[in-house]
Parts: C-alpha cells; structure tokens; sequence
C-alpha cells in the first residue's frame, strides 16, 4: 500500500480542511435532501472535521475510503510523530501530529484516550468508532463510497424549484415592445 508523503498529506489536508470548515459554516445554509437545512447541520464541529477529512485516508485513491484505510493512516501518522519510539504519543508528539493533520486539533487527545494516561496508541485511536463512518456509512460495510461522501457536499441535492423569470422568449416585454 503506497502511501502520501507528509508534504502531499498537507496540502490535502489543507483542502478537506477547507471543506470541513465551509460544512461547519454553512451547515444549517445548505440544502438537504428533502428541503430543509443540511442533513449535517446539527452535527457537531467535531463530526464535520471528520466527514470533511474523510477522502484523505483514500490511499488507493478508487474513491472509496475504508475502516482499514483509517487504521493505516493512524498508524503512520501515529509512527511518524513518535518521538520517542515507544508506540504511543504524548501530549507533545500528538500536537505534532495535529500539525500534520489538523483533524487532530479538534479530535485531540482526550478525544482518543480510553484509559486516561494522557497518552495516545494506535489501538487507542483506531479502537474508538470513527465518527466519518458512523455517519456516512449507511450500507455498515466499513467502506465509505463516493455516493455516501458525495452527499456530505450536497452534490446530490435537488436542483432547487425553477422560480426564476423564464428567459426563454425572446423580444422585449417592456412598454410598447410587443
């Protein structure tokens, strides 16, 4: 399995960064499926950074991103910034992976630690459901396809009722032009 370089990761991040913060901005602005707000807008900030940095963890880049994908970016960003070898990250080596990747500013390590030693494993933050396929995952096959993402960005949404003037009639309809 090829994987991105931290600078590529970056720049992507940077990205869905972006994304994540215009869905957390726009959420109850965007439209929904049925009409109303986005289907995400009484999500958490939290929850959007994670649908926002879903497609990054696609490193096969088919367009699908799957449990094992997430379990294989957490792990070389976990190794990446272990300092010290010891296979769990500190407080200071988190803050460095947060710099790397900016979904961990928002999930930080609280969010991860299950045993509360304020350190963070690769069991720790795989072990815990991660929210991006809690929400988008609606088939439950551990893989989040393009037409679940798709929709997070509202590119499946409706085309909103034509209330707009028709222009296609040609001439002038002011006074006297008919």
């Amino acid at each position: 399995m090829k994987h991105a370089r931290p600078i590529d990761r970056a720049a992507g991040l940077a990205i869905v960064f972006a994304t994540g913060i215009t869905l957390a901005g726009c959420g109850s602005s965007l439209p929904s499926f049925t009409g109303g707000g986005s289907p995400f807008g009484s999500s958490s900030n939290l929850d959007r950074t994670f649908i926002g940095a879903a497609q990054t963890w696609d490193f096969d880049k088919n367009g699908s991103v799957t449990c094992d994908e997430w379990k294989s970016y957490v792990a070389s960003l976990v190794k990446e910034s272990d300092g010290s070898g010891d296979g769990a990250l500190d407080a200071t080596e988190f803050q460095q992976m947060a710099k790397i990747d900016r979904l961990f500013e928002v999930a930080d390590l609280g969010y991860f630690d299950a045993n509360g030693d304020s350190r963070v494993t690769v069991e720790e933050m795989t072990g815990k459901q991660n929210v991006a396929f809690k929400l988008l995952d609606k088939n439950g096959d551990c893989s989040i396809d393009r037409n679940e993402s798709v929709r997070v960005l509202q590119v499946d949404a409706p085309k909103a009722s034509s209330s707009a003037p028709d222009t296609t009639q040609q001439g002038s309809s002011g006074p006297g032009g008919r």
